[in-house]
């Protein structure tokens, strides 16, 4: 379902319910404001999708690199 088929599900299922309020307005003004309603509400609803990531696009993490021993070596050896 895309989002303007959403709103315009939204809008009706509004105009159903607030129809008592049709009276207290004008044709246009009802119209408008239950247009802002529904694209208030369907923005709520059309929460975007998360990506999943793939193993091939997921940042390698730096490995720990370990000390070679040769050079605790080199280092005893300069000391003495």
């Amino acid at each position: 379902m895309d989002k303007k088929a959403l709103r315009l599900q939204v809008e009706a299922k509004l105009e159903t319910a607030l129809a008592d309020f049709k009276k207290g307005l004008s044709d246009k003004k009802f119209k408008k404001h239950i247009k802002k309603a529904s694209k208030l509400l369907s923005d709520g609803l059309m929460l975007p999708a998360k990506k999943a990531i793939s193993k091939e696009a997921a940042p390698a993490k730096a490995k720990a690199v370990a000390k070679k021993p040769m050079a605790k070596k080199a280092k005893k050896a300069a000391a003495k």
